[in-house]
């Protein structure tokens, strides 16, 4: 276990949350307040189920009081519960978040869930989890029993919601104990193995994939001289050489991850046009615009000597191989960047003009997951690729 319940649980009852954090979780949970869940407003379910994922984020970022970042998180955590499927099978082995994109709507599924029936064994069950966590609670002397109090509610709101939510997104509308052990799981697997990279991956794909930048580098061309020089350097050498370093990444990315270097210089190079004012990248323009890449590299605390040193690009190839598993989280994150892509420019066709944008920000994904990993000899995993995917934002947005 990552983190152990007595520190959690008195970390969450001492983080607070000032009088700006409330109002804003009262205004987003205000619309569900005329639909009613397990006996209570399913309003009030949810803001202490924001108010509990909130401070639960804001603690295992450290911090005492809970930020605007932090309930933004804790938003895209229930946004991410109630529009996306299978989230239910993460195990305590495999505590990661998979990025998947969303299958329905969330508002109006949360608002189904007040049709949906809570059988009374069901009920039973999440009542005897709170009274077994109050009185743990009472016996290792966490703080009031007005706090307390407030924490068990919370608890209790989580594992309701929870149930209702793994209930009704395999299509049932009665909720029974099965559903309540996976929300018990869920919560536990939450609040003591998720990662802090976990709850911002979740953020930062949104912001990422409906970044005002992105549609228009995407419009940014290249010159026949841009394009000639960039082919013939030394990163498209080495590409070339080591090739076959990229044969199982490159399936899994439909051969982004082959052109690693070229496709991330490419993206860096149009980012920097559209800050420019620039709508055609010249063959003048070819050696500041690797200059700027490599600063835009070295700004989020990536060395940039890759392009510099051949070992070191040699290094990222070799180091180009899928642990298990990641060739669906890569598919999957490919579809939620394409998916909020086409929203965010309300043009169902804009990806089939523009198809290289999304390869080429899974690129740079990639090199800046493998240019961060713990040891370059590992191969490329989930947390490698929510690493990857939380710097080229931060580059993005920097």
């Amino acid at each position: 276990m990552a983190r152990t319940p007595v520190d959690v649980y008195r970390g969450l009852i001492n983080t607070q949350l000032d009088d700006e954090t409330v109002e804003q979780i009262n205004s987003v949970v205000s619309r569900f307040a005329d639909f009613v869940f397990a006996g209570e407003k399913l309003s009030i379910h949810l803001n202490r189920f924001i108010r509990l994922t909130t401070r639960l984020i804001a603690f295992i970022d450290s911090e005492t009081m809970v930020t605007h970042d932090h309930l933004t998180m804790s938003v895209d955590l229930l946004d991410y519960l109630t529009s996306a499927s299978k989230w239910w099978t993460v195990t305590r082995q495999e505590p990661g978040i998979v990025l998947r994109p969303p299958s329905r709507e969330a508002r109006g599924f949360i608002k189904s869930i007040a049709d949906l029936h809570v059988g009374g064994t069901t009920l039973q069950r999440i009542s005897g989890a709170t009274d077994k966590l109050s009185r743990f609670l009472e016996e290792h002397d966490i703080e009031s029993s007005t706090q307390v109090e407030d924490f068990c509610s919370s608890m209790l709101s989580a594992w309701a919601l929870l149930s209702a939510f793994a209930c009704k997104g395999q299509g049932r509308n009665v909720a029974t104990e099965a559903d309540f052990e996976t929300a018990y799981d869920v919560v536990r697997i939450l609040l003591f193995y998720v990662e802090l990279y976990d709850f911002k991956a979740l953020t930062v794909i949104r912001q990422l994939g409906s970044h005002t930048l992105l549609p228009k580098a995407a419009s940014v061309n290249f010159s026949p001289g841009f394009e000639k020089k960039l082919n013939a350097s030394v990163a498209a050498s080495l590409e070339k050489e080591y090739g076959g370093h990229f044969i199982q990444m490159a399936k899994a990315t439909s051969g982004a991850a082959r052109s690693i270097l070229t496709n991330s210089l490419r993206i860096l190079g149009q980012l920097q046009a559209v800050k420019q004012g620039i709508k055609r990248l010249e063959e003048e323009h070819y050696d500041s615009i690797i200059i700027g890449s490599l600063e835009l590299i070295e700004s989020v605390g990536v060395s940039s000597d890759f392009l510099q040193d051949d070992s070191a690009a040699i290094s990222i190839f070799k180091s180009l191989q899928p642990g298990d598993g990641v060739e669906e989280r890569i598919q999957l994150l490919v579809r939620r960047l394409e998916g909020l892509i086409v929203d965010s420019t309300g043009n169902k066709d804009f990806l089939l003009q523009y198809a290289r944008l999304v390869p080429r920000l899974i690129a740079l994904i990639l090199l800046l997951a493998s240019r961060t990993k713990d040891s370059p000899t590992t191969p490329i995993q989930d947390a490698d690729l929510k690493r990857g995917l939380i710097l080229v934002y931060k580059l993005i947005n920097g």
